[in-house]
């Protein structure tokens, strides 16, 4: 796998954490 492609993999991962936790904080809120 080409560095590239894995710092967007890593990237992505990233992403979908914080959206998670995100969507964890508005669903406690609510």
């Amino acid at each position: 796998m080409k560095k590239r492609t894995q710092r967007i993999v890593v990237f992505i991962m990233l992403l979908s954490m914080l959206l998670t936790t995100l969507l964890t904080g508005i669903s406690m809120f609510w």
